[in-house]
C-alpha cells in the first residue's frame, strides 16, 4: 500500500518515469555520498579524537594583548615535553616548555625557551619553578602562568612525553645531530643505566641518531646545566624540522596522523595540515632562551629550591622584541604583578651574602657548587635556514651549575612542592613521598 501511495505520488511518477539505467546511476550517486560521509565521519573522529580542548577563557590573556595580536599573521603555540614514568601519561612535570612562533607568511618559526628552574607566579599557588604548572593544572594552567608571567596570546599548545617523542623520531628516520665528547660519553653512561640493549654512540661529531639515543641527549643535564639541556631540546626540535622536509607531500597527512597520536594537543587535524606547505620551502629557524643577559638573571637556592630569578617585565620585552620585531608600548598588569609578588629580584640579606660568596668563587663553583649565582649567556642565538641540514645551536659560553640534580616526581606524575634546601640538594628521591597536589 506504502509502495502504491509512493508511485501515485508527484515525485513517484517522476522517478518512475525515469528509464531504469538512469535510476541506477541515481541509485549508485547516493550510494557513493553515503560512504563519502561515513569516511569523512571516520576521519575527522580518528584525528580529532586526538585533540584535548582547552578553555579559552581562562588562559590568562590581557585584553592589552589579545587587541594588540589578535588579527596578527604570527601563530604561537605552546610545546610541552613532559619526563614521565608512564609512556601513555601526558601528565607530570613539563622539563621543556617552548614557545613556537611560526610566520607562514615569510617561513620563520622561531623558538623561544623557558627555563624550566624560572621562578614565576602560578595562579592558586605560591611563587615557584614554572614546570610545576604543568603537574598542578596540565596544559591550560601551563599556558596561562606563561601569558601571565610574559605577556602571551597562547591559546594552543601540543604535548609530547619523551617515550612517544623517541617513537616520532623513529618515524622521521632519526636525526641528524652534532654532539660533543663529553655529551657522547654521558649519553652512553644514560642509555646503559635505563637500557642493558642500548645502541652506544661510537663518535662525536655530526651523528645520526636514533630515536632513543636522541631523548636521551634532549634530557642531559648533569655534564653541564638546564641552560644547555634547553639548547639541546632545541636542537632536536630544529633537526626533526629538516627531517620532515625529507617526506614526500602526498605522505603529509599520514605522518601528521601518525604524529598526533603521539601527542596531545588542542590543534585540529586542519590546522596543522596548512602548516604543511612550509616544509616544502627552507625554513628560516631562529631561537632565544629565557633568561637571556637582558634579564639579569639570578640563579641559586631560594624559598627551598634552586631556581632563576629575574625581572619578568624585562623577559617579556625581549620576547616580544624576539617573536615580533618590537617590545610592547607597556607591561601587562599581570607582568607587573608577578614581579611586585617576589618571582624576580627581592631577594633576601642571606640572598645577598650568598651572591657575594659565590662571586669571589666562581671559578671553584663552576666545578659542582650549588649555589652559584650567574647569570645565562649568549643565549639568543642567530637566524638559521634550514632547506636540508640540521642547523647549529651554540650553548651558552657561561652556565649556571645547577648541583647536578633531578627533581623528584610524584608516582601520579604531580609537581610536589619546592623541597628544602637540604631534600633539593641531597635527598631528592626521599621527597617523592613528600607530594602536594
Amino acid at each position: 500500500r506504502a509502495n502504491s501511495k509512493f508511485r501515485n505520488s508527484k515525485f513517484g511518477k517522476k522517478w518512475f518515469a525515469l528509464k531504469k539505467w538512469k535510476r541506477i546511476v541515481v541509485y549508485v550517486l547516493i550510494a557513493l555520498i553515503l560512504l563519502a560521509l561515513i569516511a569523512f565521519a571516520t576521519v575527522y573522529g580518528i584525528y580529532n579524537s586526538f585533540r584535548t580542548d582547552i578553555n579559552e577563557d581562562n588562559l590568562g590573556i590581557s585584553s592589552e594583548i589579545q587587541d594588540k595580536y589578535g588579527d596578527s599573521d604570527i601563530f604561537n603555540v605552546a610545546l610541552f615535553g613532559v619526563d614521565t614514568r608512564d609512556e601513555d601519561s601526558f601528565s607530570g612535570r613539563s622539563d621543556t616548555i617552548i614557545i613556537a612562533s611560526v610566520d607562514k607568511k615569510n617561513n620563520v618559526v622561531k623558538l623561544t625557551s623557558i627555563l624550566r628552574d624560572s621562578y614565576v607566579a602560578i595562579e592558586g599557588h605560591k611563587n615557584q619553578k614554572i614546570t610545576h604548572a604543568y603537574a598542578f593544572g596540565g596544559a591550560e594552567l601551563a599556558i596561562k602562568t606563561i601569558n601571565q608571567n610574559f605577556g602571551m596570546n597562547i591559546t594552543d599548545y601540543a604535548t609530547i612525553n619523551f617515550y612517544k617523542l623517541a617513537d616520532a623520531i623513529d618515524i622521521l628516520g632519526g636525526i641528524d645531530i652534532e654532539v660533543t665528547e663529553a655529551e657522547r660519553k654521558h649519553l652512553n653512561d644514560i642509555g646503559d643505566d635505563e637500557n642493558p640493549d642500548f645502541n652506544y654512540l661510537d663518535e662525536a661529531g655530526t651523528v645520526h641518531l636514533n630515536g632513543e639515543q636522541a631523548v636521551v641527549y634532549a634530557r642531559l643535564r648533569k655534564i653541564d646545566s638546564d641552560v644547555a639541556r634547553s639548547n639541546r631540546q632545541r636542537k632536536v626540535i630544529e633537526a626533526l624540522i629538516v627531517q620532515a622536509k625529507k617526506v614526500s607531500p602526498a605522505k603529509y597527512a599520514e605522518m601528521v596522523r601518525t604524529m598526533m597520536s603521539l601527542c596531545e594537543t588542542s590543534l585540529s587535524f586542519s590546522e596543522i595540515m596548512s602548516f604543511a606547505p612550509m616544509i616544502t620551502k627552507d625554513i628560516t629557524i631562529q631561537t632565544l632562551t629565557i633568561p637571556g643577559d637582558e634579564e639579569n638573571a639570578i640563579g641559586g637556592m631560594y624559598d627551598g629550591a634552586w631556581v632563576w630569578r629575574y625581572d619578568l617585565s624585562e623577559a617579556t620585552q625581549h620576547i616580544h622584541e624576539f617573536i615580533y620585531g618590537e617590545p610592547l608600548d607597556t607591561v601587562p598588569d599581570s607582568v607587573i604583578s608577578a614581579n611586585d609578588s617576589g618571582s624576580s629580584n627581592n631577594k633576601s640579606d642571606s640572598d645577598d651574602d650568598d651572591n657575594d660568596n659565590n662571586n669571589k668563587n666562581s671559578d671553584k663553583g663552576n666545578q659542582g657548587g650549588s649555589n652559584l649565582t650567574t647569570k645565562p649567556a649568549g643565549t639568543t642565538a642567530p637566524a638559521t635556514t634550514a632547506p636540508t641540514t640540521a642547523p647549529t645551536t651554540t650553548a651558552p659560553t657561561t652556565e649556571p651549575t645547577t648541583g647536578n640534580k633531578e627533581e623528584p616526581v610524584t608516582n601520579d606524575g604531580n609537581a610536589e612542592e619546592p623541597a628544602t634546601a637540604d631534600q633539593e640538594e641531597n635527598t631528592a628521591e626521599a621527597a617523592n613521598e613528600n607530594a602536594a597536589a
